[in-house]
């Protein structure tokens, strides 16, 4: 039999005894990791974690939640005073005389002689810088002599009026103010249809005498619509199914991400009555156009292309002898006007503006409505047979134009 006297014999069975403890605790370690990722597994194949998640319901709770902490301390109530002179209606004036004749304040409801009754509009608006900007629809504070604003803690100021633009029903007002809470404006040209968003206003105020907003939430019902009203049309309206009601006017329309992205202005109606889930917001991002124009000229200037047309019908097409059927004859071009620069000349025929098949005059204005002067726009017209993309520049109508 061999000695047992060397060294590595010696410290043979430690070594192994080490490596053996070793592979065990490995195993076990493993055995461990894979049990709680079998569990991990299971769990996820159930729908379900180790930490709790909300269901899509109160995800979409949270959201709008959230959205409206973020827009609804920047929403106001908005109170236009006017007056009105009675005497060119009987009933009315009839109505002054019971009312005021033995009033003691008969006098100071007189003007220049003639008596006359005091309105009061109400209606919203929303703060969008700390300084005191308030946007709101130009209706409700149409032939105002005062205007008053309401913060959402009571406190009521008196506002100024920077600008207005009846053509877009928007009206931009000032108060005074610092580090006023105001809202973030979002992009209304990347909203979806099917969207969640969030009409916050002051409907009914003068009943409910709280200057605490009110919250409604509904979905884009549809993008661009255009929507004829007495002596107006509406262009590129939001609609929404989202509930809002007189004194929500003006009030803002927001995104699930708490951002402004309409103006809530009105809801279609009929003689039978208001109809439900109809209701119609401006797009900020013509707002946005707006309040750049009014902030900078004071007004929103008009545009200008220097040419007059004619709405060509298969019959009108027949008789000048054109090829195409449909679509703006070019009847004149102005010298040196946005047109005739643009390369337009008499006898083109206008298809297309801005990307936008257009047959009637109407739509040729739909199509560079909430463009502003400067802005650029491609036109393609058929000329001799072919067709033709020409770039055209607005320029500025002029006086009396």
């Amino acid at each position: 039999m061999k000695p047992f006297n060397s060294r590595w014999d010696r410290l043979a069975p430690f070594v192994v005894g080490a490596l053996f403890g070793l592979c065990a605790a490995m195993l076990a370690v493993s055995i461990v990791m894979f049990r709680r990722a079998e569990e991990r597994g299971r769990g996820q194949a159930f729908g379900r974690d180790d930490a709790p998640r909300s269901s899509p319901g109160e995800e979409r709770s949270q959201a709008i939640v959230e959205a409206t902490r973020l827009a609804s301390p920047a929403v106001v109530s908005v109170t236009a005073i006017l007056t009105k002179d009675v005497t060119s209606n009987p009933y009315l004036y009839y109505q002054f005389l019971q009312q005021y004749y033995f009033n003691p304040s008969f006098q100071a409801r007189l003007r220049d002689g003639r008596p006359v009754v005091e309105y009061t509009s109400f209606g919203s608006g929303v703060v969008l810088a700390p300084q005191g900007y308030v946007l709101t629809n130009e209706h409700v504070i149409r032939d105002a002599e005062r205007i008053y604003v309401t913060m959402n803690d009571g406190t009521q100021t008196e506002a100024s009026l920077i600008g207005a633009a009846p053509s877009y029903d928007l009206a931009l007002l000032k108060i005074d103010g610092k580090n006023l809470p105001y809202a973030r404006l979002g992009d209304s040209d990347r909203l979806a249809i099917g969207e969640w968003v969030i009409a916050i206003g002051n409907p009914f105020g003068y009943l409910l005498d709280d200057p605490q907003p009110s919250v409604t939430v509904g979905v884009v019902s549809a993008l661009h619509r255009d929507v004829r009203a007495p002596n107006t049309v509406f262009n590129n309206m939001i609609q929404t199914d989202a509930a809002i009601n007189p004194g929500n006017s003006g009030g803002p329309l927001v995104s699930g991400a708490g951002e402004v992205v309409g103006v809530n202005t009105f809801i279609f109606s009929t003689q039978e009555g208001s109809i439900p889930g109809m209701s119609f917001a401006i797009p900020i991002n013509t707002a946005k156009m707006v309040i750049d124009e009014i902030t900078h000229f004071g007004r929103v200037r008009g545009t200008w292309t220097g040419i007059a047309v004619i709405e060509l019908s298969p019959e009108e097409a027949r008789r000048r002898g054109l090829d195409v059927d449909h679509g703006l004859y070019v009847d004149r071009v102005d010298p040196g006007q946005p047109g005739e620069r643009a390369g337009i000349r008499r006898g083109d025929v206008i298809l297309t503006v801005n990307g936008m098949t257009v047959r009637t005059q109407q739509q040729s204005a739909r199509a560079i409505f909430g463009l502003k002067v400067g802005d650029e726009t491609d036109v393609v017209v058929r000329r001799d047979g072919k067709e033709l993309t020409l770039r055209l520049r607005l320029g500025e109508r002029p006086a009396g134009a």
